[in-house]
């Protein structure tokens, strides 16, 4: 009965891992197959744990140490499953090898043991060695998952600022969702080092309760936002390549270092980026991309974002958005568009997220659109 939640975390760990291998929905196959081992993996670390726990082994089988050996593939796992989430089109390189170089050492010597089978009785010594042991492997294990979170929180950070320089809706293909799965990974781990150091799991029901109610909260999390993910459209690579000079020359930007054009060019191109925006209104497309704008215009895509960002002391996502708030504004306030909904509004100016518009809505204007349009009914 101790350990109904410890199963039922197991269990609910090992559904989830078969749904994102299926993946019904089709969407970020190589990043859900990573995504998929990751969570079979913590369900094998709750299933070898449950295996001790419950004595269902009354003595430490070799089964035990080699299932064991998932602690120290489950970190580098997870972090291949944020690197094919930013980067779909990721390619697997000989170096990438590396990051499973402890885990084969463990696994070769794993298998000498086994192969070796030297039976004799254990000494006292020998257990305190072997408590030792373990500890500083627990330990080796936590250190390697919270290094690998910190580089997979990084990665998607990276990842998310680059979406502001060329897309008008981050909505679909944002990862925030991914940073959550982080702070919930990095929340287990927590738990698991307080374990080795006061031994709670072992000697408080309590905390061993609590810890495995935690789990599955992660779990459940976990699931919804894996089912709930919409496919990540990857760059080719020559916008990839654009993206990386403009983020260069965004840096460069901030230094005030470098200079595309004169500073009447900056004008007269300017202009003519306002007059097209006011005129065709191209931020109606709710799929426009600094890569769609640059072609309208004729100009390179790096040109473009110089324009923006020095001419107008914005970025593309910015930008754009600035002009689907004054469109949408000018909608409320007609009587014309009444039958339109906010959220109709919202759709004809190029927002596919109800959250989106609300959020840029009141950080142009401070006022939510329902507070701006009863404000304008009232004639304030």
């Amino acid at each position: 009965m101790d350990q109904l939640i410890s199963f039922f975390v197991a269990g609910t760990t090992l559904l989830l891992a078969f749904l994102i291998f299926t993946n019904v929905n089709q969407v970020n196959s190589k990043a859900n197959r990573w995504f998929g081992s990751f969570i079979l993996c913590i369900f094998i670390i709750q299933f070898n744990d449950l295996l001790e726990k419950t004595e269902f082994l009354k003595t430490r089988m070799p089964i035990n140490d080699f299932l064991a050996l998932t602690d120290y593939i489950v970190a580098p796992v997870f972090y291949f499953t944020v690197a094919y989430f930013v980067n779909p089109n990721r390619k697997w390189r000989t170096k990438d090898n590396l990051h499973f170089a402890f885990a084969f050492i463990m696994l070769f010597l794993l298998l000498v043991s086994v192969l070796i089978n030297v039976e004799q009785p254990s000494t006292d010594t020998d257990k305190k060695n072997g408590v030792i042991i373990i500890t500083a492997f627990n330990l080796i294990f936590c250190f390697q998952v919270i290094t690998y979170a910190i580089m997979a929180y990084r990665e998607i950070t990276t990842y998310q600022k680059k979406l502001f320089l060329y897309t008008s809706n981050i909505d679909t293909i944002n990862l925030k969702w991914l940073q959550k799965v982080v702070i919930c990974v990095l929340i287990i781990t927590s738990l698991w080092l307080i374990d080795i150091f006061f031994k709670l799991a072992r000697t408080s029901v309590l905390f061993d309760h609590f810890a495995s109610l935690v789990y599955l909260v992660c779990i459940f999390f976990m699931a919804y936002f894996s089912l709930k993910q919409k496919e990540i459209i990857p760059l080719n690579k020559e916008e990839k390549k654009e993206i990386d000079v403009l983020i260069n020359e965004t840096s460069d930007l901030k230094n005030n270092q470098k200079k595309l054009i004169s500073d009447d060019e900056l004008t007269e191109m300017k202009s003519n980026l306002i007059q097209v925006m006011d005129h065709k209104k191209p931020f109606l497309d709710p799929e426009l991309s600094l890569f769609k704008l640059a072609s309208q215009l004729n100009i390179s895509t790096h040109l473009l974002s110089y324009i923006i960002n020095k001419g107008c002391n914005e970025n593309f996502y910015q930008f754009i958005n600035t002009y689907r708030i004054e469109e949408a504004k000018k909608m409320i306030q007609d009587s014309n568009m009444e039958h339109l909904s906010l959220m109709g509004i919202a759709f004809e100016v190029g927002f596919n997220s109800k959250t989106v518009f609300n959020t840029t809505f009141k950080k142009h204007t401070n006022q939510t659109p329902s507070e701006f349009k009863k404000a304008i009914l009232a004639g304030i």
